[in-house]
């Protein structure tokens, strides 16, 4: 074995020592940095060819490694922005020049000039959008990933597009609808009496109907909006008849204030047939505009029949001013009080968008009248808050209650984490060891959940890196003996030429 053999072998070993003390170093040194993962230092042997008769000492290499993968203990904190990881996955981050890096490290607060989310390193935190410019993210790019902006949750208004009418119509309730009696027309005269259909004064509520035919000619319908009275309401059929969607007859009261609708058709020998619709129940929902104008909407009910009712959609708000679109259909329901046939509603609402009243969930059985309603959109409000779902969706909190999804956070993950490259700040760049991005988004499969108010510790363990700084001591200072009596040898040798 050459004496300088020896002296390389003792000057590997305290490098490969001097590195492991490093490692432990910058574990203990970072024992309280928001996700960070720790370091240690794995030794190879490097073997040098030998023959039976001399021994050519060789040395040991050192190679740093990272538990990138291994979870960190999750601490909670006091603000809402802090994010941790449950699970496999990191957070899309950004530097200022806009590279993409992967984090563990939540610890996100607002950008005063910006409004940006950024973590204490600076990074940006990255994000899908929603709603408006929303994009279909890549499985395997981070194309499409925008900052997550604070300031962007500005005053807004939504219009609303659908909503959901459900529950319970009682089996019990009686059919509200009423046959009128008929007076036949005399063609006989003189004079000659035209035919004729009266009602009893009706209730006056908004969304009954008067349906009536003239000479057994197609059904007309006029819907009570505004009328309190009879008189009113024959004003209101006399209007129509004016206005040319209804014809051919006459609208009148008696003495005894019943409506009274008289065939105008010339032959004077027509006869007039109808029925009086009332509302058995009423509800309304609140819908908004385009600008975010609350715009009430009516919803009469009426039971034609065991198995059937008619639902009416008014415009509560301004009544003179009717909805557009198909604003009545009737609910079917089977021998089981389940609905049949076509659930959805569609109309207009003014100055807004179309509106799909989904009535799917109702049902008629025994028991009380039993209704709930929802609807999207929002008056113009002010954000006060900011929600962070597990599943990676934030939320805008607006002052009248309402939350709007205006990010998605996704989750990048790599084949293989332990060999991502570590960088300044507390990020990760992808090396080829590593592999490429795969996207997804918290509670997927193969990705973990996002708690907020919560934050992710270091997975360094003190105890365990003071024992291992003890370890590296004593290696560092057997190995420094090994150099230091190989060098008194070679002074051996090299005074034996004196």
């Amino acid at each position: 074995m050459s004496l300088y053999g020896v002296l390389r072998s003792g000057v590997s070993g305290m490098n490969a020592q001097s590195n492991k003390l490093g490692t432990v170093a910058e574990n203990i040194q970072n024992s309280s940095t928001t996700g960070y993962k720790r370091a240690s230092t794995e030794f190879s042997s490097l073997i040098l060819p030998s023959s039976e008769g001399s021994y050519n000492s060789g040395s040991v290499t050192s190679r740093v490694r990272y538990t990138i993968a291994d979870q960190g203990p999750i601490a909670y904190t006091t603000s809402a922005s802090d994010l941790a990881i449950s699970g496999n996955g990191f957070f899309v981050v950004t530097d200022p020049s806009g590279s993409p890096y992967l984090t563990r490290a939540g610890n996100f607060v607002k950008d005063g000039r910006t409004g940006n989310l950024v973590n204490a390193y600076g990074f940006t935190l990255m994000g899908y959008k929603l709603g408006a410019g929303a994009v279909d993210p890549s499985l395997n790019s981070l194309d499409g990933v925008v900052p997550v902006n604070m300031s962007s949750f500005a005053m807004q208004a939504t219009g609303s597009t659908k909503g959901t009418f459900k529950g319970n119509l009682p089996d019990s309730a009686p059919a509200a609808v009423a046959t009128g009696t008929a007076t036949a027309a005399d063609p006989v005269g003189p004079p000659a009496v035209p035919g004729s259909v009266s009602f009893p004064a009706p209730g006056m509520n908004s969304g009954e109907k008067i349906s009536f035919t003239v000479g057994g000619g197609a059904t007309q319908t006029f819907t009570v909006t505004t009328q309190k009275t009879g008189a009113e309401l024959a004003a209101g059929i006399n209007a129509a008849v004016a206005a040319g969607t209804l014809s051919g007859v006459s609208a009148s009261t008696s003495p005894t204030g019943e409506l009274v609708l008289t065939s105008t058709d010339p032959l004077n020998n027509t006869n007039v047939a109808g029925t009086y619709t009332g509302v058995t129940k009423a509800s309304s929902l609140q819908v908004y505009d385009k600008v975010g104008n609350p715009v009430k909407i009516d919803i009469a009910l009426s039971k034609l029949s065991d198995t059937q009712w008619s639902i009416t959609v008014l415009n509560g708000t301004d009544p003179a001013s009717p909805l557009t679109g198909t604003t009545t259909m009737n609910l079917n329901f089977d021998a089981n009080g389940q609905l049949t046939g076509p659930s959805v509603l569609s109309f207009g609402i003014p100055g807004g968008e179309t509106f799909a009243l989904d009535m799917g969930s109702m049902t008629q059985l025994a028991g009380e009248y039993n209704v709930t309603g929802t609807s999207n959109g929002n008056a113009p409000s002010a954000v006060k808050d900011v929600e962070f779902a597990a599943d990676g969706t934030v939320y805008a909190v607006y002052e009248d209650g309402t939350r709007v999804g205006a990010y998605r956070i996704p989750l990048a993950t790599v084949p293989s984490p332990d060999n991502l490259d570590p960088r300044a700040g507390n990020v990760y760049e992808t090396t080829a060891s590593s592999g490429g991005y795969q996207v997804g988004f918290p509670e997927m499969s193969g990705f973990g959940s996002i708690a907020s108010g919560a934050l992710e510790g270091s997975n360094v363990d003190i105890g365990t890196e003071l024992t291992a700084m003890i370890e590296a001591q004593t290696s560092y200072t057997a190995n420094s003996k090994v150099f230091q009596t190989g060098s008194e040898l070679l002074d051996v040798l090299m005074n034996l030429k004196r």
